[in-house]
């Protein structure tokens, strides 16, 4: 049995201008114990999904498919089912913790809204003494719980974010871009401070990011994503040793190697279709260089090859991966 499984999830957002397609038919399972790691550009659905996933999308969105977290359907569960399901079983670390904490309110009474959502009845003595154990584990001295947002560094406001999402001990934690706007260093710690907690917790994870390089030592299963679409999803393993989109493969090559001083620095060219007018046919067809006629008419089905899935006219009827092997430059 999976942890969580979407099964042809859609979501769009009403707007003056037209609806706007910001998922479209995405499946994909996560197991007990595993992470999952969505990647792709910016504006390509990812932080819908992990939106979708705890049911706090923007009024304007509409969803259809299916969200089953150990077997119930998140996108019908009644509303105080599913706050009880936020923060005790499904947690989650937004993109910008500066705007995600409240800036007037104490790091400590931030904590006593978590626990008081859930336990109503705790005392302060334990609330305090669970908040203190929390932000020592990921490396921040419990005197803190005084202090203010503002009087924290990017790194450190991080860190409290990971301590709220994680101190009810959820079963499955989402980390949308939890790095965004981090130095380089920082950002290390803090996958680092993620893998460490998913060990000794036993989470899953969710972890959103657009830096494929970012995740390879960190997730179980990677879904790349593109214009609201998951392209390909597979292990982590076969996907950056065997990429088989060739969006996946143009991601992977345009990650910089410092280590090569005379390599050439690689994109890919071009920009996101638009979600409201996309193009006819598969989406990513105006960027791809193995384009064929057909990927200008027709949307691509979804194909299993060995055990993996990919989106793209490449592989219909394929039943290995011998055509990932095409150069793509």
């Amino acid at each position: 049995m999976s942890l969580l499984e979407a099964r042809d999830l859609s979501i769009e957002y009403l707007t003056r201008d037209g609806n706007l397609k910001a998922v479209e038919n995405v499946s994909f399972s996560l197991g007990f114990h595993e992470t999952l790691g969505l990647v792709g550009e910016s504006g390509c659905g990812k932080s819908t999904i992990g939106l979708s996933l705890l049911r706090i999308l923007p009024i304007n969105a509409r969803m259809k498919g299916k969200i089953l977290y150990k077997e119930k359907d998140i996108a019908i569960l009644p509303e105080e089912e599913i706050r009880s399901l936020r923060g005790k079983e499904i947690s989650m670390i937004f993109q910008d913790p500066m705007t995600s904490l409240d800036p007037i309110m104490r790091i400590k009474n931030q904590f006593f809204e978590t626990f008081r959502a859930h336990f109503q009845k705790m005392k302060e003595e334990e609330m305090i003494k669970i908040s203190s154990d929390v932000l020592k584990s990921i490396g921040i001295d419990p005197s803190r719980l005084e202090n203010y947002p503002f009087e924290f560094s990017g790194g450190m406001r991080q860190r409290v974010m990971i301590a709220l999402a994680i101190v009810l001990n959820p079963s499955l934690l989402i980390a949308d871009e939890p790095t965004t706007s981090l130095d380089v260093v920082v950002q290390l710690q803090i996958m680092e401070v993620l893998k460490e907690l998913k060990d000794k917790r036993n989470m899953s994870m969710v972890l959103i990011t657009h830096d494929l390089g970012l995740v390879a030592e960190i997730v179980d299963k990677v879904g790349i994503m593109y214009a609201g679409n998951l392209v390909e999803f597979g292990d982590v393993n076969s996907i950056y040793e065997n990429p088989l989109h060739p969006y996946t493969r143009l991601l992977l090559i345009s990650i910089p190697n410092v280590k090569l001083e005379d390599m050439e620095l690689k994109y890919i060219k071009g920009n996101l279709p638009s979600l409201k007018s996309p193009p006819a046919g598969c989406k990513f067809h105006p960027r791809c260089p193995f384009v064929m006629d057909v990927c200008t008419k027709e949307d691509p089905p979804t194909f299993e090859i060995n055990e993996r899935k990919v989106k793209c006219w490449l592989y219909e009827g394929e039943h290995d991966e011998s055509k990932s092997e095409t150069n793509i430059g």
